[in-house]
């Protein structure tokens, strides 16, 4: 059980919380713990379905590194709803125009418009700070930043300054490691993706196409734990780059990979040859599962809080965007269960979405066997040539979440 829907928190800047405390929504109708893509989301929708929503997030602002995300169709779509296309693509998001390769010293474009248009998906190429930011400010709930969730089972009060929220229901989108989940008595079986992800952000080369995503693939493998490089256009002229990594590759040998990486390439931009590599970069795990049940009563999770996944696939933000449009659907028409409701509509999908992680993590592991390390080289280059497996791949990608969650609920705006 999870008494009432009450979260006891604590304000990790106490001075600000006591001047606010009179301003603070103390019974919202629902309770956001964590302000990701799918907190925010739900938030958006349900207030515009005249709910009373308080998000409460322990950041006190955006992150202080830029990664790249993925946006398939429907999340799109979804954002769309909310405010024009043309809102979206001031600062947050850009439609794909291809993907290029830069191996052995060649540039090979394995996805183009054409093949987009073949498949029938367009992708966006996303800023998640900057979407997040701009749902925190559109999505009409009260939003308080700096403040912790410390305990959603405990009676006693724990030491420092806490409050109690009550609310009809409370939401977890609190990540991997979420305390809502534990308040819950769920335990979900965390497992370590075999790879890290390097990330920082950099200015978008001048003379590049600003829809294009350029990777750059080593010779050879490389001998520090560098699996390759890519380069993300984003709004503003922006780039993030991402490097999947081994994990627990020292920096030093990962140094050594990226100048080799560069000296193999096609074309380096100037942008790329004056970063510090990994020192200025942020280095990221991810763990991944799937939780067994949805929430309790008087709680439920979405996003990272049930379903953890890595950059694999892009299926992270999509899927906690399509939990959020059906939770806000399930709340909106009042169902007696919606944890459970939302288990029925969403688990499938999300198992699928889960699948790219998984045959990732396999697959990686296979090839780390030195009888099977070839892998890659082979297996790759074959899709990369078909045209139908690119295609199959794009739909498969962009469908893996479908499901009746998509239907957006009836809104009062």
């Amino acid at each position: 059980m999870f008494p009432a829907g009450q979260s006891r928190i604590r304000d990790a800047d106490l001075h600000r919380l006591t001047e606010r405390r009179t301003a603070f929504c103390m019974n919202p109708d629902v309770l956001i713990v964590g302000g990701g893509i799918g907190g925010t989301m739900l938030a958006a929708l349900l207030s515009r379905g005249g709910k009373r929503v308080l998000i409460i997030e322990r950041a006190k602002g955006p992150p202080a590194f830029l990664r790249p995300e993925i946006l398939w169709p429907r999340a799109v779509d979804t954002l769309f709803s909310l405010e024009s296309r043309e809102f979206w693509e001031r600062e947050c998001v850009r439609a794909a125009g291809g993907i290029v390769l830069d191996n052995s010293g060649k540039l090979t474009p394995v996805v183009t418009p054409e093949l987009f248009g073949r498949a029938g998906v367009l992708p966006f190429f996303e800023n998640p700070n900057a979407t997040r930011e701009t749902l925190l400010g559109i999505c009409g709930a009260e939003v308080r930043r700096g403040i912790e969730v410390l305990a959603v089972r405990a009676r006693d009060l724990a030491a420092g300054t806490e409050m109690e929220i009550e609310a009809a229901i409370t939401i977890g989108d609190d990540g991997a490691e979420s305390r809502v989940r534990a308040g819950c008595g769920i335990a979900m079986e965390l497992r370590a993706f075999p790879m890290e992800f390097i990330t920082r952000g950099v200015s978008w080369p001048s003379a590049w196409p600003v829809d294009v995503v350029r990777i750059f693939l080593p010779r050879r493998r490389l001998s520090g734990g560098l699996l390759a490089l890519a380069m993300f256009p984003l709004r503003g002229g922006k780039a993030a780059c991402l490097a999947p990594v081994v994990t627990g590759s020292v920096d030093e040998a990962l140094a050594a990979d990226f100048a080799e990486l560069l000296a193999g390439a096609a074309e380096v931009p100037e942008e790329l040859r004056a970063v510090d590599f990994p020192q200025s970069f942020t280095r990221i795990g991810r763990k991944w599962g799937h939780a067994p049940r949805y929430g309790c009563d008087g709680a439920v999770l979405l996003g990272d809080a049930i379903h953890p996944v890595s950059p694999a696939g892009g299926q992270g933000a999509n899927m906690a965007i399509a939990d959020a449009v059906a939770l806000a659907r399930i709340l909106l028409a009042g169902a007696p269960d919606p944890a459970a409701a939302l288990e029925r509509e969403r688990r499938a999908a999300n198992e699928r979405g889960v699948q790219p992680t998984r045959l990732t993590s396999r697959f990686f592991r296979l090839s780390r066997i030195p009888l099977l390390g070839s892998l890659p080289g082979l297996l790759i280059p074959l899709v990369l040539r078909s045209d139908a497996m690119r295609i199959r791949a794009l739909r498969r990608l962009a469908g893996w979440q479908e499901s009746a969650a998509w239907c957006l609920p009836r809104l009062t705006v």
